[in-house]
Order: C-alpha cells, then structure tokens, then sequence
C-alpha cells in the first residue's frame, strides 16, 4: 500500500514516519505540513491511504477528505474526540487519537488493507465458524466446546483468557489478540486493552463502561477503543 501523511505537527509526522519504516506492506510516499499541497501529493501519487490531521490552519481533515474524495482511504490522526462520530458518517476507515500507539496503528493500517482487499476478508470470515469453537484449556489435552451466542465477554489474563459466560468462565490457553483475530467482527468487539466483549449481549453504555446481559459486573470502554467503538455502533445509536 502506497500512503502520504498531511499533518501541520512535525513531531506527529516523525511518530508516523517511524511506525511506517516498521511495516512490511505500507510505503510512505509523501510527507506535507500544508493540506493544499497535501491534496496536490494525492492527486499527484494516486496513493491508497492518507493519514490525517484534522485541526490545520489552512485547512481542516474534514475539508481536505471531501476534496481528496471516496478513491482514497482516510485515517484521521488527531488530539481531538469530538469529531470521532463525524469521520465515521464520511467513511474514513479509522480515527487515531494521539499520541498514537504503534499497536494501535497497525491495527489501523490492516483496517484499510481489509477494505482494499475485501475478498480475503470474505475467505477469512468463511474460514471462521460463526456459532461455536473449541478452545485449549489449563488441563493439557483437554479441548472445551464454548457457544458464541453465550459468551459475555473476554478477559485477558497474559497467556491466557477467560470465557464468560451465564453458567461460569472457562480459562483457555491464548492471547486476546489471538483471539480477537479469530472471532467474528460481526459478532464480537474489543473495548479495552484486556476486554472483548459479545455485541448482542450490550444492554447499555454508561460513561466508560459497558453493561452486558446477565452480568453483576460492568466491563470498562478503554480511550484507545471508544471512538473506535462509537463508529462500528453508530447505525444503532439514535
């Protein structure tokens, strides 16, 4: 993937240029602190992604995507929240809150991979089972059968993770982020560095936690995952 950066900060651009070097399938075409000459870079370049700021003098991100058009793909970078929503309403793929974690902005880069390549995304759903999986468990040996309609939620614990459900947890062999590779997107979302939970299974979203069904405990919405979290809900939120 071939991409440009438009940011009026030069220690954010670094930070990017930096994380950029460190992967494999992105290249960085093109660096501009002025969104005009930044539209000229996109224009120029035909690149796939822009990552972009969104409070500049000249100009603002939200300005500068609708003149870049729906060809490219958006990534906006910013210190600001407030506009998390609205990037989502105008399809960028990802808002990155700085300072952006480099775990953070890979995840973002694969986003914008997936969409280039929506059918390895289709083939990568199909190979995933959509209504049960069996998972390792601390006794060696032993494969468990776990339901994904009953699952609650998903905590981290190291190495491993543990299951919630209804009728008790059930501890696995696995990281989070193994697993948050495997499960279904339709079905479940990461809301904290330590926590997966069962979309159908939200009742409500109170401050930085999220009420799940059948649980005495709410879960924590991490600030790295909200505006993240807002996008993928907003077609339910009225």
């Amino acid at each position: 993937m071939r991409c440009i950066i438009i940011d009026d900060e030069l220690s954010a651009i670094n930070v990017l240029e930096n994380y950029i070097q460190q992967l494999p399938n992105i290249t960085l075409v093109g660096v501009a602190t002025n969104p005009i000459i930044g539209i000229e870079l996109v224009k120029k370049h035909k690149v796939d992604v822009v990552f972009l700021d969104i409070h500049m003098d000249e100009m603002s991100g939200i300005e500068v995507m609708e003149i870049i058009g729906k060809e490219t793909k958006i990534v906006f970078c910013t210190a600001y929240s407030e506009f998390a929503v609205q990037s989502y309403d105008l399809n960028a793929v990802d808002y990155l809150m700085k300072p952006i974690e480099f775990n953070r902005f890979v995840k973002a880069v694969q986003r914008v991979y997936d969409q280039l390549h929506p059918t390895s995304i289709q083939s990568e759903i199909k190979a995933i089972p959509n209504d049960y999986i069996f998972v390792k468990t601390e006794q060696r040996g032993k494969l468990i059968k776990i339901n994904l309609d009953d699952i609650q939620y998903i905590e981290s614990l190291h190495n491993y993770v543990s299951f919630h459900r209804v009728e008790g947890k059930t501890i696995a062999y696995m990281t989070l982020k193994e697993l948050e590779e495997r499960l279904p997107q339709s079905q479940f979302i990461r809301v904290h560095k330590s926590y997966i939970v069962s979309i159908k299974q939200i009742t409500a979203l109170e401050h930085s936690e999220v009420h799940l069904k059948g649980c005495a405990v709410s879960v924590p919405l991490g600030g790295q995952y909200k505006e993240w979290f807002y996008g993928k809900m907003k077609e339910k939120l009225l």
